[in-house]
């Protein structure tokens, strides 16, 4: 395994001759061990695995134009005489005219072994984008792990998560233009939900940056106080580094489509790049199967879309994992409409759940997320009287805007009621966010109520919850 710096041709890359079926088994095993370290404890354990999944993804780039040949073409998998591998300098023409050949694929390619076939009858056991999928993944994962610690990047590679999910993102793009996807004859081809989901959370913590480089430009240009043009902030207009002629980033830039939809992203804002997401979700949702649960996480988010292993994939995991990340972002956006609707995707992402998860043992998370985003719809409608509420006039709280944020809020202490009450069975375990979102929810839907008895009940009710913290004359007074 090949843990040299990104930056560079892998120090293993050009030691084996060939690249075959049995390293296609081999890249997938390698990604399986990088994605359950992700997952344990320390997800930085896993920089080193991940490390070597790219180095060996490029070293696949480097012997095929469309590594999917591998595994989608009957005379590479293991049964066929190895004298038939096509030689190296004859792949590129192989690789890429499987599905442009006008002439029968019997004779496009005579070395197979069995019964001449239309293109449109193939069956592929994997999708062809499935090394892409682990590629990308792959440069997501290290993107993550960038974020959380800057400091893991080795010399030369780029310490901002950004370029790993751009790169990401153009390995996707790269996947979804192979010719088998492009020719308008496609073989009865898997759909690759993985990858859609993977390149779907990719977006979000590309919307994710983006909006903290924009608070960060705020700041910068408030403390100068320079009255200069406001520079574009996001993590896309910087030029793109000049990446060295042996670097994986190189190769990527190489195979990418001449146009691609990132440069759509130079002057997209936070909610542009989560509708961008969602449609990449709504694909991987459709597609995603359906089999056995898998219990909650405990403590942390669990990465979703990528372990290959069918009996460790839970669809209510997947759907935790995406209402989650989209839910943090969510929560972040300076527009309340924005953040009311992004609260509202996330809740009906959670909703599913109950149709495909274990319900007692997945219970508590699902209730706190729901009750959170209950909490943002109701606090970004009441946002909007914010200047009505302050000025005494309380007319807006007969409007049907009024109703429904008082709607949301009474859901949203159902939900975070119900969480509590099973967070408070683990002795061990005190949740103070949760508490702090309850307290908040009575609050703010006090201030919306009309009945004044009702009013000074919910104010009650949150001093008791916070255990007096609050005063409640003061929150009477600012009603």
């Amino acid at each position: 395994m090949d843990t040299s710096s990104l930056a560079l041709k892998g120090t293993q890359t050009t030691s084996k001759a060939t690249c075959d079926y049995e390293d296609w088994e081999d890249l997938k095993d390698l990604f399986s061990k990088a994605v359950e370290q992700y997952e344990g404890n320390d997800a930085s354990d896993a920089l080193p695995l991940i490390r070597g999944v790219i180095h060996e993804c490029h070293r696949f780039l480097l012997f095929y134009q469309d590594p999917s040949i591998l595994f989608s073409i009957p005379h590479n998998i293991p049964g066929h005489s190895s004298d038939m591998l096509t030689p190296p300098d004859e792949r590129p023409s192989r690789d890429w005219t499987v599905v442009n050949s006008s002439e029968p694929i019997d004779k496009t390619f005579p070395h197979w072994s069995v019964p001449p076939l239309s293109l449109a009858h193939l069956k592929c056991v994997e999708p062809p984008t499935a090394f892409h999928a682990i590629f990308g993944t792959a440069l997501f994962l290290f993107g993550n792990l960038v974020a959380q610690d800057p400091s893991v990047v080795l010399e030369g590679e780029p310490d901002s998560p950004s370029q790993y999910w751009l790169a990401a993102l153009d390995v996707f793009e790269t996947g979804e233009n192979l010719p088998t996807r492009t020719s308008g004859r496609s073989a009865n081809l898997p759909e690759d939900w993985r990858m859609a989901i993977v390149w779907g959370r990719t977006l979000v913590c590309l919307a994710d940056d983006t909006i903290a480089r924009s608070r960060k430009a705020a700041i910068d240009i408030s403390s100068t106080q320079s009255f200069a043009p406001k520079p574009p902030v996001g993590p896309f207009f910087a030029d793109e580094p000049n990446w060295p002629p042996q670097s994986p980033f190189s190769i990527i830039v190489q195979r990418r489509p001449p146009v691609t939809r990132r440069m759509s992203l130079i002057t997209s804002t936070p909610n542009d790049i989560l509708k961008l997401a969602m449609d990449q979700f709504s694909r991987g949702i459709f597609h995603m199967p359906h089999p056995s649960h898998a219990v909650p996480p405990s403590g942390k988010i669990p990465l979703t879309g990528a372990a290959p292993a069918l009996d460790s994939f839970s669809r209510a995991k997947e759907l935790f994992t995406i209402g989650s990340e989209v839910l943090l972002v969510a929560e972040k956006l300076d527009n309340p409409s924005e953040r009311k609707y992004w609260a509202s995707w996330s809740d009906s992402v959670f909703n599913q759940m109950k149709m495909e998860a274990d319900v007692d043992a997945w219970r508590g998370p699902i209730n706190r997320a729901r009750g959170q985003c209950c909490l943002i719809v109701g606090t970004a409608q009441a946002e909007e009287f914010e200047e009505a509420l302050e000025s005494g006039d309380e007319s807006f709280l007969r409007s049907e805007d009024a109703d429904e944020a008082r709607e949301a809020l009474t859901e949203a202490i159902s939900f975070l009621e119900k969480a509590k009450t099973v967070t408070s069975t683990d002795i061990d375990q005190q949740d103070d966010e949760l508490q702090h979102f309850l307290e908040e929810a009575i609050l703010t839907l006090a201030n919306l109520t009309l009945d004044e008895q009702k009013r000074e009940d919910l104010y009650a009710r949150a001093q008791k919850e916070s255990g007096g913290a609050i005063h409640l004359n003061d929150q009477m007074d600012e009603s």
